[in-house]
């Protein structure tokens, strides 16, 4: 059996995460894994004994590193981006198997040197959101395979920029990867624009406009007093192609996408566009700033 650790509870997903693995009773439940959640470090004492707890998790760590040599892989869930390079360095260090929740980082920076520090002591290491692994999304890529190439595209979904949590890049994380999975690496530029501020934080709707060297664009579309969904439209060469995605599966399909590449599976994220996508969200953020086209290779 893997036994798994987890950096951080104040995310929901570390509870998502452990019930797929720890509770038989749920209905995300996925037998045969043959993994499980036997430890977990929280930096919220109350809320880590609430996850522990919840999902019969034995162990709770009185420190980050206090799991080494106790499991065969962590998965580090904490919120903020920003301090996921310092929690999972030593697990690195220690080849300890890997997976970073979205976001890998903040800064582009910390993303190069995890993927780093990953391929120099040979560990598997993936990060991604779940959303991306979602059936729907699955299909709606190998749809829009049909399209003749994709030449412009919109994912729209939830995200702001005035959070604790890392800015944009916490939530748009999710629509940056479904437009890095469907079209690809390889985005020369990014150029945002943020509307009138409609909450109490002042977080407006935001668009960024991604392009590629060969013309093809994408546009993000953050959205903040829109209903919660994710939707996707392709406009391709020969065809064009609109869903509304149903991510009621993701954390299941992404877990199962998780186990195999933390035993030595293929890595159904590559390093680039891992890198990729927080070199994205700092260009938007960047952009914001200084109210202009940002190309990532600044980044």
């Amino acid at each position: 059996m893997l036994k798994i650790g987890i950096l951080g509870s104040d995310n929901s997903h570390a509870e998502r995460f452990s019930e797929i693995l720890n509770r038989p009773d749920h209905a995300a439940y996925l037998p045969g894994a043959d993994a499980k959640v036997v430890a977990i470090w929280g930096a919220e004492p109350e809320r880590t004994q609430q996850v522990a707890r919840d999902n019969l998790i034995e162990t709770i760590a009185a420190t980050p590193e206090a799991m080494l040599g106790q499991v065969d892989a962590v998965f580090c869930v904490t919120r903020h981006g920003g301090l996921h390079l310092d929690l999972v360095r030593p697990y690195l260090q220690a080849g300890v198997p890997t997976f970073v929740d979205k976001p890998l980082a903040i800064d582009p920076a910390d993303a190069r040197e995890i993927v780093e520090l990953a391929a120099a002591t040979h560990t598997p290491l993936t990060s991604f959101s779940t959303v991306r692994f979602s059936a729907d999304a699955q299909r709606f890529f190998a749809d829009a395979r049909q399209l003749g190439g994709i030449r412009a595209a919109i994912y729209s979904g939830p995200a702001n920029r005035r959070n604790p949590y890392g800015g944009i890049l916490f939530y748009a994380i999710h629509c940056i990867e479904l437009l890095l999975m469907n079209q690809g690496t390889g985005v020369q530029w990014v150029q945002a624009i943020e509307g009138p501020g409609i909450d109490a934080a002042g977080n407006g709707n935001l668009i960024a406009t991604c392009a590629w060297a060969d013309g093809a664009t994408a546009t993000l579309q953050c959205t903040v007093d829109a209903k919660y969904s994710f939707q996707i439209s392709a406009l391709g060469a020969k065809e064009t192609l609109h869903t509304v995605l149903d991510i009621s599966d993701c954390y299941r399909e992404g877990m199962k996408q998780i186990l195999a590449c933390l035993r030595g599976g293929d890595n159904p994220v590559s390093p680039a566009q891992m890198i990729e996508a927080i070199q994205i969200g700092a260009a938007i953020e960047r952009s914001l700033a200084q109210g202009k086209r940002i190309a990532l290779s600044e980044l």
